[in-house]
């Protein structure tokens, strides 16, 4: 089954759309917010999943004392998200606000048992594997790397082209994961392109800084596992 060029222009636009509502935040500070869990789609490489991970825990220094603190952290946030999309019920805005809550308040958490220089790192980890596509989504990414309203507005316009090309993509797929999965990632391939044509260099150079020095990307944990929250 073929999908059309409109199809593949859409590289996880739930995600983006999500990152875009809620704004900015993230692990630099201490504070912010993610969006929903993994089970729901979410990022693997948000602050919580990441935490979670051995070989992030080893780069950042994470102590045995803190790696418990993590884990308990963890199973803690999965309990208050699934009571709070449970109370939300069918309510997909409710449900989004609930877990953006929940999730910002484990980011918070995480915060306080991470020391400033590990949070940095961290951060720089989620901008360096995450990807674009959410990256310059998050309002404090965009603000530091100077995105100007015209800007904003090109890609809000991608944004909305993704959303109608996922939809087209699903139906295309027939329910095929093979080609489901294929299309996400020719999509995401296309969808960075895409926003390089919006950016700057001086951007790009900007936003290739704020990962920090590179790691290798690893495979994204298994649903469930490493962490509580899976937005931005």
């Amino acid at each position: 089954m073929k999908l059309t060029k409109l199809a593949l222009i859409v590289a996880l636009a739930a995600l983006v759309c999500g990152a875009m509502a809620q704004g900015g935040g993230g692990a630099g500070g201490g504070g912010g917010r993610q969006r929903g869990g993994q089970r729901g789609g979410g990022n693997p490489y948000a602050p919580m999943s990441l935490a979670g991970r051995e070989e992030v825990q080893k780069e950042i220094g994470i102590t045995d004392d803190q790696k418990a603190k993590i884990s308990e952290l963890a199973t803690a946030t999965r309990a208050k998200a699934r009571e709070a999309g449970q109370a939300a019920g069918q309510d997909r805005q409710a449900r989004q606000e609930a877990n953006a809550k929940v999730n910002a308040e484990a980011l918070k958490s995480l915060g306080e048992i991470l020391k400033p220089e590990q949070m940095k790192r961290l951060r720089e980890l989620q901008i360096q594997w995450t990807g674009k596509t959410i990256v310059i989504a998050d309002k404090e990414v965009q603000a530091e790397i100077g995105i100007t309203d015209e800007q904003k507005t090109k890609l809000t316009d991608l944004q909305t082209r993704q959303q109608a090309a996922m939809r087209e993509a699903m139906q295309n797929a027939q329910g095929d994961p093979a080609a489901a999965a294929e299309a996400r990632t020719k999509n995401a391939k296309i969808m960075e392109e895409e926003i390089d044509k919006v950016l700057t260099d001086a951007q790009k150079s900007k936003l290739k800084e704020m990962g920090g020095k590179e790691l290798p990307k690893p495979a994204p944990a298994a649903r469930g596992g490493g962490g509580g929250g899976g937005g931005f």
